[in-house]
């Protein structure tokens, strides 16, 4: 009998112990509150089909945008953009009584009512994200914020009379599809839209973003529709390297047949039509990179005038072969008295041409530069 009790004791005290050591089985905060809100989903009071309203009026919802990349296509004037795109709400209906939680993350968002908040003037929308796509984060009070990570695929329409002098500004409007006005309000400021600090965007300079309004009004009525202005500016420094120092170079090879004695004919030709040739070829290969345009555009403007400024080069040399130039020369210091006055007639052609296109480039710049 007392062996009996004493099993029986020790049984007790290992269950004691058992007991105290186990962890609690209790739900944490989190796991109430994140239950209470997905109950709240799934009762048969909750409809997604209905907005969430605050005496009747329109639903308010504030648009948060974060940029991280931004390609632009100048041949086919689109950019994509990839951006963490954010809603935010309030929907009493989701509002809990945990204390103890501040917000909770749903990540079945299908299961609320979202706004039908899309993307006016984009081609393709894609979602980065592998899952969760997005998710719903439910605060308290029934503050309710949705945030997805997309790629953009947008239509950005340039004007490139200035190219490549320019600068562009890319839009991305963002619209209700179902509801009017009166049920839907888009709100956005500046203040929330961010961009990553080490965002690069190939070929220009990121100026700023700015947010306006355009809501539109059609035949079924009046929508929210608010836009997010990227504005770019195009960096100089790669067009001068690659197109505009070479073209300086060209016309300066085609300058150096003014120095070379006019009975040599020949290289004076080749100093001239070979410059031609290859700003002709350069020109046309390089075209290809850029958007076709109705409209003259500055960097046509500049080639355009360079080109006719070596073929002036390869005229004169052609005219002052068929006029005898080079018995014309060889006599010229016989017949004069002054030298100097030799050496100026010599190197006239020369110093016009030179004195034409420096005028001009002083002119393009100004025109093109700083309007």
């Amino acid at each position: 009998m007392a062996e009996q009790q004493v099993k029986m004791l020790k049984f007790i005290a290992l269950s004691c112990i058992l007991l105290v050591s186990a962890p609690s089985v209790r739900a944490s905060p989190m796991e109430d509150a994140t239950q209470e809100v997905m109950a709240k989903l799934k009762q048969e009071s909750y409809n997604l089909n209905i907005r969430p309203s605050v005496d009747g009026g329109p639903t308010q919802v504030k648009l948060q945008a974060y940029i991280r990349d931004i390609s632009v296509d100048d041949e086919k004037m689109e950019a994509d953009i990839v951006l963490t795109f954010r809603m935010a709400w309030n929907d009493h209906r989701l509002a809990y009584s945990t204390a103890r939680m501040n917000y909770v993350n749903i990540l079945e968002p299908h299961l609320a009512w979202l706004p039908d908040a899309f993307f006016k003037n984009a081609i393709t929308t894609q979602l980065e994200a592998i899952y969760p796509e997005s998710y719903l984060r439910v605060f308290q009070d029934g503050h309710i914020i949705y945030s997805t990570r997309m790629t953009l695929r947008q239509r950005c329409p340039m004007n490139l009379v200035s190219f490549p002098h320019d600068s562009q500004s890319c839009v991305i409007r963002i619209a209700s599809y179902g509801y009017t006005a009166a049920d839907v309000n888009f709100t956005m400021s500046s203040q929330e839209v961010q961009v990553a600090s080490n965002l690069y965007v190939e070929r220009f300079t990121l100026e700023g973003v700015e947010t306006s309004y355009c809501t539109s009004k059609t035949a079924t009525g009046e929508y929210s529709c608010a836009q997010i202005n990227i504005n770019l500016s195009r960096k100089f420094t790669s067009y001068l390297l690659e197109w505009y120092v070479p073209v300086f170079l060209l016309i300066t090879v085609a300058w150096f047949s003014f120095l070379i004695p006019a009975d040599q004919f020949l290289a004076r030709l080749l100093l001239t039509l070979i410059p031609l040739i290859t700003l002709s070829s350069f020109n046309n290969i390089f075209r290809q990179s850029l958007a076709s345009v109705s409209y003259t555009r500055a960097l046509d403007v500049f080639t355009g005038v360079s080109t006719v400024c070596i073929f002036a080069s390869l005229v004169h040399v052609i005219v002052s072969y068929l006029r005898g130039g080079g018995e014309s020369d060889a006599g010229r210091d016989g017949l004069s008295g002054s030298a100097k006055r030799a050496a100026l007639m010599k190197y006239l052609p020369l110093i016009i041409h030179v004195c034409c296109y420096v005028f001009f480039l002083f002119i393009y710049f100004i025109v093109y530069s700083f309007a």
